[in-house]
This record gives C-alpha cells, structure tokens and sequence, in this order.
C-alpha cells in the first residue's frame, strides 16, 4: 500500500482489491500478492517524473472510468480516476462504489461525480498555492450517455434512476469549474485503476501516468 499510496497510481486497482479480502485470504490472492510483489521487484526503478517546463503541461486535467458491476459478490462497479499535472500524475483513486448502478452510464455518471469532487478541491489547492485556474478543469470520459446527462440531466430518462446527490457533476459543469470530453476506451487513462489488464496496455498506461524507468 505504501508505494501505491506515494509513487505507484499503476497499483491502486491491485491493493484495492487484494485489501478487500485481507483478513481471509484464499489461495488465489496469495498468489496475487506474490504476484503483486514480482511486479515490484521487477519495475522498482519506474519513479513518477513531472516535466512542467513542457507546453500546456501546467494545466489541470484528469480522467475518470467505471468497471460496471465489475464485483461478481455484490455486482457493485469500481470507480477509477486519475489527475495530471506537469506531465505527471498527482492525484489517483480506484474504489468499489457504494451502491449498485443498474447500467454502466450509471456507474461512470456516480464515478463522475466523485472525480468532480477531486477536482474541485484540486483547483482550491492550486488557487491556495498561487497557481489559479481560470478556465475549467477537463474531465476526460469514455461514455457519451454520461456527457449528456452531466450536461442536461432534468429531460433524460435515466435520470430517475440516480440520487439526487450525483448530481454534483452537473452542478460543477454548470457553473463552468469542470468541462467534460469524451475519450476513446483505448485512451482511457483511468482504466488501468478499474479492472485487470494486458501487460501491455498497462504498461502503456503507466508510461502515460508520467512513470519512467531510470536505469
């Protein structure tokens, strides 16, 4: 957890999943955690490197994905996200959400919301540090049915079925503190806090987090 915690956005859907089964772990996650362990040894000289004097790399931006119903125990999604700055990553999260998203706009609209949070507290932090950000904060997501109802959730029929308090993500857009881009999955940099994958899109996704091998 503590790399994860400091240098490693790449591990966060791992430690966030084996943790959920630490205090009875089978077989099978033993053998994730060693895993998850050869995974450290062997990439032990990747460090996160920022680069701000690169053009447009001192602009906010972050992405946001879900792994609809990804949990087979409770089919309840994993919320994923991921803030750059600088080239680097300076903020990532990847946690199973609290309640069950009956589809998978659903579940990356509730995603959103939580993101939009980040974001907020994000750009008070910068503001505190006399770093202001006039302009909104992207927000890039791979669900165009999300963007609709962030934009406009009063006239859409699947409105009825999110609380009120996902609404945030509408509230922020609204108010022009967030702005809202669609991405392609295989562009989706918050992926890689959502589910498992290929060695090589993970390693692609690392690189792109701003993770580099220094020997």
């Amino acid at each position: 957890m503590y790399p994860m915690l400091g240098t490693c956005p790449n591990l966060a859907y791992t430690v966030a999943t084996l943790g959920r089964h630490a205090a009875t772990p089978g077989p099978d996650y033993q053998c994730a955690l060693d895993w998850a362990f050869h995974y450290l040894q062997a990439t032990h000289s990747s460090q996160l490197i920022f680069k701000c004097k690169v053009t447009g790399s001192m602009t906010l931006h972050g992405y946001v994905d879900a792994d609809w119903a990804s949990d087979i125990n409770n089919h309840k999604s994993t919320s994923g996200f991921v803030f750059m700055l600088a080239g680097g990553t300076i903020s990532w999260s990847s946690k199973k959400q609290g309640t069950v998203a009956l589809s998978s706009t659903k579940s990356k609209y509730i995603a959103g919301t939580h993101v939009a949070k980040e974001a907020i507290w994000l750009r008070q932090l910068l503001t505190d540090l006399s770093y202001g950000t006039p302009s909104p904060t992207l927000l890039h997501i791979n669900n165009q049915s999300t963007i609709t109802i962030a934009k406009n959730p009063e006239f859409h029929d699947h409105t009825k079925h999110i609380d009120i308090c996902y609404h945030y993500l509408w509230q922020k857009y609204k108010s022009s503190e967030i702005t809202l881009n669609y991405i392609p999955t295989h562009s989706q940099l918050a992926d890689v806090l959502t589910k498992g994958l290929p060695w090589e899109k993970h390693d692609q996704f690392r690189f792109q987090m701003g993770m580099h091998n220094m020997d």
